[in-house]
């Protein structure tokens, strides 16, 4: 039947240098607890790939079930968000995504997708195997959404070319919609040769009860294989909602991260990721400018064994300034981070 069963599970851990007194990693996503060995995840997920196609109707879809520490801070609304990451226990369950596939053959195929899913928008994800560090990114983490409910329709233009365009509940909605209305998202993509680029874009209202002020963000990323070895990618957001600034006016953000990876060996894999993130507004929660400049490693240390091959050691070091002190009373932060990844 073509089923695909996998999964990983990941572990890490932090060390913050300047010691806070909150033992909390200001404006982190995941790896929010200093000093604190945390489950990440437990992730399995069921699925059947579908490619589109002229040719012939197929159905496929994927059921992706989460446990672990970062499942408190995924919730879409009204579905397992009765816990969160204050008011629960430090391992909670989360749906990621389920939904269907189905590819209806016109031209060069029209591929449908309805129900729950990982967002189109960021270079970054939910999933750690498909992040070049442990740490996430202030644009991942509070300049876009991490999932939605809906529908969307993906047609291949060409062999280089697609388009999706989709309507959904909003940000991370679910079984609930904080203001029954619907947001429009889309993507434009591009692919040949070493080159990837996608233009991502959303836009709705977002704001409980409250129809009417939209929040749009553009979302611009290009990936760039120099070799084998050495890739290239820049990952950016601008985005605006009326009457959501911290004093009431309108509000926007905007930041830009630029990664760097290069393969020296098939055990040893460095990264470099530097960033800057803009909310002087405070729509999304920060309230000031931030900088982050992160250099970490990506040790496979079974690279060629049949089950060895699935682990991953990610240690890494990190530098955030905010331009208003967000860190514990002070304007920067050095913390130490490493996590391991076992994917099957």
């Amino acid at each position: 039947y073509g089923l695909n069963i996998g999964g990983h599970i990941e572990v890490g851990w932090s060390y913050n240098f300047d010691n806070p007194s909150t033992h909390l990693n200001a404006g982190r996503v995941f790896d929010l607890e200093e000093q604190d060995p945390t489950l990440h995840q437990i992730d399995v997920f069921v699925e059947r790939n579908i490619a589109a196609s002229g040719e012939k109707f197929d159905v496929g879809g994927k059921m992706e079930w989460l446990w672990g520490g970062d499942a408190r801070l995924i919730h879409a609304n009204g579905l397992f968000d009765h816990y969160g990451f204050t008011d629960g226990p430090e391992e909670q369950f989360d749906l990621v995504q389920l939904y269907g596939t189905f590819n209806v053959p016109v031209g060069n195929g029209l591929l449908l997708t309805a129900g729950k899913f990982v967002t189109l928008l960021g270079y970054e994800t939910i999933n750690p195997t498909t992040n070049p560090l442990y740490s996430h990114t202030y644009l991942f983490g509070f300049g876009i959404p991490f999932t939605h409910t809906g529908v969307l329709a993906r047609y291949q233009f060409s062999e280089d070319f697609w388009a999706t365009a989709g309507i959904v509940r909003g940000w991370d909605q679910a079984l609930e919609d904080a203001n029954d209305a619907v947001s429009f998202i889309g993507q434009a993509g591009y692919s040949k040769d070493n080159i990837d680029f996608y233009l991502n874009v959303i836009t709705g209202p977002e704001q409980p009860d409250n129809g009417s002020n939209y929040r749009t963000v553009f979302n611009p990323i290009l990936v760039y294989r120099d070799s084998d070895r050495l890739t290239f990618a820049v990952d950016g957001i601008y985005g605006w909602e009326l009457e959501a600034a911290a004093d009431g006016g309108d509000a926007q953000w905007w930041g830009a991260a630029g990664y760097v990876s290069y393969k020296i060996d098939p055990m040893f894999t460095a990264q470099g990721r530097a960033e800057y993130f803009s909310d002087q507004d405070g729509a999304r929660g920060l309230g000031t400018q931030l900088t982050e400049v992160t250099v970490g490693l990506n040790i496979r240390p079974l690279p060629d064994h049949q089950w060895g091959q699935g682990l991953l050691i990610r240690p890494e070091i990190r530098f955030d300034y905010a331009e208003d002190p967000g860190f514990d009373g002070e304007d920067t932060q050095w913390t130490f981070g490493i996590d391991a990844i076992y994917a099957f």
